[in-house]
């Protein structure tokens, strides 16, 4: 009997302690890439900001994409987009920033990211090096929450990390050849 006393003081301990953990504020996950470009910036611009709710043309972890207004952000062709992702399912992003001049694209994920996900912002810069080269640098930042958030929070990053890498990936091939990544023909297939 004081065995299991001891035994349900130590968890309740626990509990109480991770509970207390994951309610602190805690810095953001920012995850931040780059990758060159052997293309125009007027190109990779129009895929990336005028196409931004086609996305499903060039990214292998996004089944579906699609406008969900035609209202305009600062010159944008739509405010929202919703997006069917691998893995998550229907999610809806809105446009935060928005520039043709200078080539910037931020949206807010504000729905269908899993609950620990509190809030979750991709930026999005282009930069014109010349000679037909373009610098894309991509900023993921998400604000994760709660004791499921503070633990899995190292398993999300890695995860993100490697879906970052991937995306740019499939962005860089589709902006040089105009035509999807061999990923993303493999998963249009599986559709």
């Amino acid at each position: 009997m004081k065995n299991l006393k001891s035994t349900i003081t130590l968890i309740m301990i626990l509990l109480t302690t991770l509970s207390s953990f994951a309610k602190k504020d805690k810095p953001p996950v920012i995850i931040t890439k780059q990758i060159i470009l052997n293309t125009t910036i007027e190109k990779a611009w129009k895929i990336l900001g005028p196409e931004f709710a086609d996305a499903h043309k060039w990214a292998s972890s996004i089944k579906h994409s699609q406008a969900n207004d035609t209202k305009s952000f600062n010159g944008s062709t739509c405010s929202e987009r919703g997006c069917d992702v691998s893995g998550i399912g229907n999610i809806k992003e809105k446009i935060t920033e928005y520039s043709d001049t200078e080539h910037v694209l931020s949206y807010d994920v504000y729905e269908g990211m899993p609950s620990m996900v509190r809030h979750m912002n991709n930026y999005w810069k282009l930069t014109d090096l010349g000679n037909g080269s373009v610098k894309l640098e991509m900023k993921m930042t998400m604000k994760i929450g709660g004791m499921m958030g503070a633990m899995m929070k190292g398993m999300m990053k890695k995860k993100m990390s490697k879906t970052a890498d991937q995306i740019i990936e499939e962005f860089k091939y589709y902006t040089e050849n105009g035509t999807p990544h061999p990923r993303v023909v493999k998963a249009n297939k599986k559709k």
